[in-house]
């Protein structure tokens, strides 16, 4: 857990951006991630951090619940993301969507990380949590790599 413990230092009283993956692999408690971003959300939960995403991260999480047709998962999901003040859900304006875009020709990123990313930045992030090796981090942005928290 000493790289976990290091993040958790680091983003300690720190605006943390979750990407999707964060929330999906805590909420279905998956097996390999669930441990390493479980520590973040909780973490966001007792004010240790404060913890940002986006609408478009809650309607991503939301896809898989639809695709079952799972309406209970649905709203429970829902309910999670407006449980409490341990996140702040950002929308996605035209000046995020314009920033976004210059993420996407200068960084070369798909567009829906572009917008996460933007998201933060506009948030004012000092981090993004991801599992997305598309999303790298630059002087604007420190990105924590769930999956690089795991290794030795």
């Amino acid at each position: 857990m000493g790289k976990i413990d290091d993040a958790l230092t680091r983003t300690a009283g720190k605006r943390v951006y979750f990407d999707t993956n964060a929330f999906v692999y805590f909420l279905d408690r998956h097996p390999e991630y669930f441990g390493l971003v479980a520590p973040f959300i909780e973490a966001a939960a007792h004010g240790a951090l404060f913890g940002i995403t986006g609408d478009a991260a809650v309607a991503e999480t939301l896809v898989k619940p639809y695709q079952l047709d799972n309406l209970p998962l649905v709203a429970s999901i829902k309910a999670f993301f407006h449980a409490g003040d341990f996140l702040s859900i950002r929308p996605h304006d035209s000046e995020t969507f314009d920033l976004a875009a210059q993420f996407r020709a200068r960084l070369g990123m798909k567009f829906i990380d572009a917008l996460h990313y933007a998201t933060a930045v506009r948030a004012g992030c000092q981090f993004l949590l991801t599992n997305d090796a598309g999303i790298r981090s630059t002087p604007a942005l420190e990105v924590l790599s769930i999956k690089a928290l795991a290794s030795p």
